[in-house]
Parts: structure tokens; C-alpha cells; sequence
């Protein structure tokens, strides 16, 4: 065999070894998920585990945010616990899910103040967890929201 022949089927097997490993490692898991998730909602695909190459880091925070976007209707203010939480919150998805509302995190510059405008307000919402917001719920109705150790409670004057 000459160089020159030697050289072009190395290059040939190059890109057949490339393809192969793109097909097996991300094309055919993902035509997977999308055939086994094809007919759902939006909300669920955000909850849902995701392909397997690219697992859904933030399915929990979506799943909770889903659940507060059935409860605090668009004009409402949300006063969140800081944004450490054990499985991957994401200031991001908090916002993009819950937009138009209003989201403030405690620890943040300036969130004592929207403390006392939401106790003030008719329209608050504490997300609580079990290190930070729950004393600021009273005696109103706490409601869990699916993820262990988070709940949601009416602040406020609309209390």
C-alpha cells in the first residue's frame, strides 16, 4: 500500500470512528428523548430528567416553580430563602418561570426592604425553607411544594 493510499484510509476511518461515536453518544439518546417525550407539555418537559447526555440539572427547581405559578397569581412579590439550595436552584429559572411576578432572595442587597413592603402588601408570597423564612408564615397556611423541606405561605396584608 502507498503513503498516500495508507494516509486517505486512516482519514476514512478517522471520520467513520467520529460519526459512529456521534451517533451513539449524543444523536441517538436524544431522537431517544424526544421520541419518548414527543407529545408532552412545556412544564413537563422541564421536569423531566432529561436526555442522557445532558441530564436536567434544574428539574427540582422547575418542579417547585411550576407548583408557585399555580398558586401567586402575575402580580404577585415572592421572598425566596438565599440561593444555596442543596439541588441546584438557579436564579435564572426562578425568573424565566416565574416572570412577571416579582422574586427577591434573601441575602441580596436591599431585601430587607422588600421584606417590609411585601408585609405591607396584599399580594406576598414567602417560599420558605427549613433554614430560612418559615417564622415569617405565622399562622397562615403553609403549603409543601414537592421538594422536601420547601413551602410556600400567603405574607402580609391578603393573609
Amino acid at each position: 500500500m502507498s503513503n498516500e493510499k495508507w494516509v486517505q484510509t486512516v482519514i476514512w476511518m478517522v471520520i467513520f470512528l467520529n460519526l459512529v461515536v456521534l451517533c451513539r453518544v449524543f444523536i441517538i439518546p436524544r431522537a431517544g428523548f424526544i421520541a419518548d417525550h414527543f407529545q408532552e407539555s412545556r412544564a413537563l418537559l422541564r421536569e423531566s430528567s432529561g436526555p442522557l447526555d445532558m441530564p436536567n440539572q434544574y428539574r427540582q427547581t422547575y418542579r417547585m416553580m411550576n407548583q408557585i405559578q399555580a398558586i401567586a397569581n402575575e402580580k404577585a412579590v415572592l421572598l425566596f430563602p438565599p440561593d444555596d439550595w442543596e439541588f441546584g436552584s438557579s436564579r435564572s429559572v426562578v425568573i424565566q418561570m416565574l416572570y412577571p411576578r416579582e422574586a427577591y432572595f434573601s441575602g441580596d442587597p436591599g431585601f430587607d426592604g422588600k421584606l417590609l413592603q411585601a408585609l405591607m402588601s396584599e399580594n406576598a408570597y414567602v417560599v420558605f425553607n427549613e433554614k430560612w423564612g418559615v417564622e415569617l408564615c405565622q399562622s397562615q397556611i403553609e403549603k409543601s411544594l414537592g421538594v422536601p423541606g420547601f413551602g410556600i405561605c400567603q405574607i402580609g396584608k391578603g393573609e
